[in-house]
């Protein structure tokens, strides 16, 4: 990337100017009248423009403070965590447009989305409230699982209202407070069949409380009565369903009278869509997300140590393309169906292979301006994303990235190794801690710490082989 040394340098020790930044890229962008929406996902803002190829984006490049640009369905600015979100907001001030844009409001009939483009825009916006929910269901987790070991070593018995736990935890004055982060760590994930609806009716311009209609009736317990159970079909299934809504929703206010359509569009459209979403789509998408998960099951549970070097060495170019997005769809139904995803721990590897090579070559570098850099970047990683290492430190020496993949590799291996899983989904590095399941934290640090000395080692001496400074 050009000049990202010399950005980071400048944007790297100030604070960022972010209305100067903003008008910035509105003005390297052909103007206000280019741009069609402005998100953000943990740490880039996905711009999508009317016409691209007037867009400069070698100089938007140059912008200090900016650590990269990306150009896949939607034009990416890497400038990492919190500070995607501020520019995001600053850009859609300048710009009058509203912070819920619809991403795909006034683009061309013609352009259309794939199909992870359109999985990401469904999930990326739940993924906060998943984040959110998930550390805190973590640290409750800690709590119980402490509060169970010590209740059995002291032979505590459970009262009439109390369980044992539950009792050990109310000696520690913790009762209170392990209830309401229970609560809220249960919040988001009881209820994710709803919002996901909601995102899917965004997505694909619906009513987005009738999107939230049809994933609540995915948890009924009524359901059982017409021969379905709750959840059946996941949370694929909710998607598909909201996209059968919005055309039924489409046709029927072609067909109903103006003067009776807020009346007959929603009720007739609900009702048609519950037709053939209980007789069809339920079913049919049920079936498919049993196959889907017991494919990837069958895949992590019979590859063992070899699946999980490919799979964690796989997953730094993932990110770097943006295409580790649409796996969250997978996670998220991972942990919909069976409480936890043995996947997400071998992903978030490639963090620890990304600190490892970054370490490495902050030891090994004579340049003061990468020093910087490393001890810029390197604390964000190593605590929680992976973005700002990768493009300001490891992609710009060559080498980095490869070593940092097969270090990556082999935190895989032990995390396979030692069947570590995760209970939700969120930021990777120190941040995941909380995220893990059946409190296995000893077993997560030790897999980390071997994909970061694997990456560290395999830097060094990569390094020496060719030179480095």
């Amino acid at each position: 990337m050009l000049s990202l040394k010399k950005k980071l340098r400048k944007g790297g020790s100030k604070k960022m100017n972010f209305e100067k930044i903003a008008e910035q890229i509105i003005s390297l962008s052909g103007g206000k009248k280019n741009f069609v929406s402005v998100i953000n996902c943990m740490t880039r803002v996905r711009i999508t423009y009317k016409e691209e190829n007037i867009v400069e984006k070698e100089k938007i490049q140059e912008i200090p403070g900016v650590l990269g640009v990306k150009e896949a369905e939607t034009f990416q600015i890497i400038v990492g965590p919190g500070k995607c979100t501020k520019l995001r907001e600053e850009l859609n001030k300048q710009l009058g447009l509203s912070d819920e844009a619809d991403e795909n409001r006034n683009t061309p009939k013609e352009d259309k989305v794939g199909f992870l483009k359109t999985l990401a825009n469904i999930f990326v916006p739940t993924l906060p409230a998943i984040i959110a929910s998930g550390i805190l269901q973590g640290i409750n987790n800690i709590l119980v699982n402490m509060a169970s070991v010590e209740a059995v070593s002291r032979g505590i018995e459970a009262t009439d209202t109390l369980t044992a736990t539950q009792v050990m935890l109310q000696n520690w004055h913790l009762l209170e407070a392990s209830t309401i982060l229970g609560i809220l760590g249960n919040a988001s994930f009881g209820f994710l069949a709803i919002y996901v609806g909601i995102t899917s009716a965004r997505q694909f311009k619906t009513d987005h409380f009738l999107g939230g209609v049809v994933g609540a009736m995915t948890l009924s317990p009524a359901l059982s009565v017409i021969g379905l159970t709750a959840g059946q079909g996941g949370l694929f299934g909710v998607i598909l369903g909201v996209w059968i809504l919005a055309k039924f929703e489409k046709l029927i206010k072609n067909i109903v009278p103006d003067i009776l359509s807020v009346i007959l569009t929603p009720t007739l459209s609900l009702l048609s869509t519950a037709f053939v979403f209980f007789i069809a789509v339920m079913p049919i998408t049920g079936l498919l997300s049993d196959w889907l998960i017991d494919g990837l099951m069958f895949l992590i549970d019979n590859t063992g140590i070899f699946g999980g070097f490919v799979l964690s060495a796989l997953f730094p170019t993932l990110i770097s393309t943006g295409l580790h997005h649409g796996l969250s769809a997978i996670h998220m139904e991972l942990i919909n169906s069976t409480g936890t995803t043995a996947l997400f721990p071998v992903q978030i590897m490639s963090n620890a292979g990304l600190v490892g090579a970054g370490l490495a070559l902050l030891v090994m570098t004579k340049k003061a301006e990468t020093k910087e850099i490393a001890k810029g970047v390197l604390p964000t990683t190593f605590l929680a994303v992976g973005e700002p290492t990768m493009y300001g430190l490891v992609i710009p020496s060559g080498f980095g990235f490869i070593t940092a993949s097969l270090g990556a590799g082999f935190g895989g291996i032990m995390i396979r190794l030692l069947d570590v899983q995760a209970s939700a989904i969120g930021a990777s590095g120190m941040s995941a801690i909380p995220l893990i399941a059946d409190g296995k934290y000893i077993e997560y640090l030790i897999s980390y710490a071997v994909g970061l000395i694997a990456a560290f080692v395999l830097t060094i001496l990569v390094g020496k082989a060719r030179r480095y400074e």
